[in-house]
């Protein structure tokens, strides 16, 4: 599963470059609340619903590409990819 190390070193950035993406500046608050989310095992659902407002079109395929990450790093890790 995702752990903190995975969290810090791959998901987080990506959320965060994503955040600014999308809404054109960072905002840590939206990404310290997505990370927790992950943390928490949150549903793909769950979460949509959470950011929807902000992010609006954008929103499922954020979480679309967001769990295609979170499947590769964890399965990446079982099978000894990640570092």
């Amino acid at each position: 599963m995702v752990d903190s190390t995975l969290m810090d070193r791959r998901i987080k950035p990506w959320i965060n470059k994503k955040i600014i993406e999308y809404i054109g500046e960072e905002e840590a608050t939206l990404v310290d609340f997505v990370c927790s989310k992950v943390m928490a095992h949150s549903t793909p659902q769950g979460i949509l619903d959470d950011v929807a407002m902000v992010l609006d079109e954008e929103a499922e395929v954020f979480i679309v590409k967001m769990w295609r990450l979170l499947i590769y790093e964890t399965e990446a890790k079982k099978i000894g990819l990640a570092k």
